[in-house]
């Protein structure tokens, strides 16, 4: 493929390389975009598994390219060298190398469109395959939990907090949203006003949730003055079926509502807010609910995990802080110290 040809030749001539290698016709006749357009279709369960693919196989192709290699011809010397790259490269995002679940995901995508492609007739073997995977403990949550306490500051502090394109019942909606009912992100900025209704004399919301899952979830007596404030201060030239929208009446996006997460723990005095996350909002669904007598299977259900397992992986992270050992030692330890120096203060 020659990417540095004159401009006399044509339109495609002057594209970017990964534009190139997209407009590029395969053995079957299909481009390499219709092709990942064709498999990314295939995720119609999940559109955050798509939206990440998407952009998993995106930075994939443009470092192809950037090398000037064929994707469709690339074997696994090629693939295990992308793998170590991603093992040194930088979020550009965070500044952070990326976690060992996100390469993992990158990769996963890389083979996900490969055995696609060989499904298609387009090449004849997956060179991901056997490529080597990132290693992880499964049994590790990287997401910052807050306690109880820290997400009811943060709920209090959400109150008056004048936010820069969110009016502030927008404002507080999505908190208590995140935090009593524990939705995802992508569930809060989907959500639909057709989503409100009654059900056996409850005010109900319905939320999609990932791998196709719907789930009716109670709109709690507490929350409902929170839902009716926002409703009457919602602007009136809002988008049609956004539930929530920006000050100019734009559906809300998750940038908006991470920041937002992050801006309201700052001012709840939590530390390293820059840290906090939405999702640090459903943990602390789960620690409430759990320590308030749910259970494990209704928190499951609510939460809308595949397994229990996942469930419990939530409970993991919380016991695990509050039961290590650690805090009985250190305690230990100290009242040793103050003894001996108590003692010392005496014979003095």
């Amino acid at each position: 493929m020659d990417i540095d040809a004159p401009a006399e030749q044509g339109t495609a001539a002057r594209l970017a390389p990964t534009e190139l290698l997209l407009a590029e016709q395969t053995r079957t006749g299909h481009t390499v975009r219709a092709l990942i357009a064709s498999w990314l279709g295939s995720f119609t369960d999940s559109r955050d598994t798509r939206t990440a693919y998407a952009r998993d196989l995106h930075e994939y192709v443009a470092w192809c390219a950037a090398r000037d290699l064929d994707p469709l011809a690339v074997r696994l010397p090629e693939v295990q060298m992308y793998a170590a790259e991603l093992a040194r490269a930088r979020n550009p995002r965070t500044g952070r190398a990326f976690a060992a679940t996100t390469r993992a995901r990158k990769l996963a995508a890389v083979s996900s469109f490969y055995t696609y492609l060989v499904r298609a007739g387009t090449i004849d073997a997956n060179p991901a395959r056997d490529a080597a995977r990132p290693r992880y403990d499964r049994g590790h949550s990287p997401t910052t939990s807050v306690s109880a306490g820290q997400a009811s500051a943060m709920l209090g502090s959400s109150r008056d907090y004048r936010h820069r394109t969110l009016g502030p019942e927008a404002v507080a909606l999505v908190m208590v949203l995140l935090v009593d009912l524990g939705v995802r992100v992508s569930e809060l900025c989907a959500a639909d006003l057709a989503d409100l209704a009654q059900r056996d004399g409850l005010h109900v919301l319905t939320v999609r949730m990932k791998g196709g899952k719907v789930r009716t979830r109670p709109v709690p007596e507490p929350v409902r003055p929170v839902l009716e404030a926002y409703l009457a201060a919602r602007p009136a030239a809002a988008d049609e079926r956004a539930l929530l929208v920006t000050r100019q009446g734009v559906r809300i996006n998750r940038h908006q509502v991470h920041r937002l997460v992050q801006n309201v723990a700052a001012r709840a005095g939590v530390a390293m807010p820059q840290r906090i996350t939405p999702h640090s909002m459903r943990h602390a669904f789960n620690t409430i609910a759990r320590e308030h007598g749910a259970a494990l299977e209704d928190r499951r259900d609510a939460l809308g995990h595949s397994s229990a397992a996942i469930t419990q992986l939530y409970d993991h992270v919380a016991l695990s802080l509050t039961r290590d050992p650690a805090h009985l030692v250190a305690g230990a330890t100290s009242a040793e110290q103050t003894e001996e120096h108590d003692d010392r203060s005496h014979d003095a």
